[in-house]
């Protein structure tokens, strides 16, 4: 099946977690980094990082994945699902250049 590229946006449980989380919630996206890595290794991901929105900042992230379900089903294994939630959209064209060498 061939495969689409997803805009994912990672929205904290509160505007000013940035600059307000806890000792848990550090390790937590320690360990959201590392299940991003591994997805970035994996193929899947294509790019992701924070957006430093004044309105409140917010994770964006690029994915390929087969259909929205399967994206759906990989971020639930997530541990930032902890911290915040997930909304998807899919792109209806994307270009791509190749990987920086």
């Amino acid at each position: 099946m061939p495969s689409s590229f997803f805009f994912a946006r990672l929205v904290p449980n509160r505007p000013d977690f940035p600059m307000s989380m806890t000792a848990e919630e550090q390790a937590t996206m320690g360990a959201h980094s590392a299940f991003l890595q591994s997805q970035l290794s994996a193929g899947s991901l294509v790019v992701a990082g924070p957006v430093m929105d004044p309105k409140g900042v917010f994770g964006l992230a690029v994915f390929e994945a087969e259909s929205m379900a399967a994206l759906s089903a990989l971020l639930e294994k997530d541990p930032a699902r902890a911290i915040g939630r997930y909304e998807i959209f899919p792109m209806a064209s994307a270009f791509a250049r190749p990987a920086a060498k």
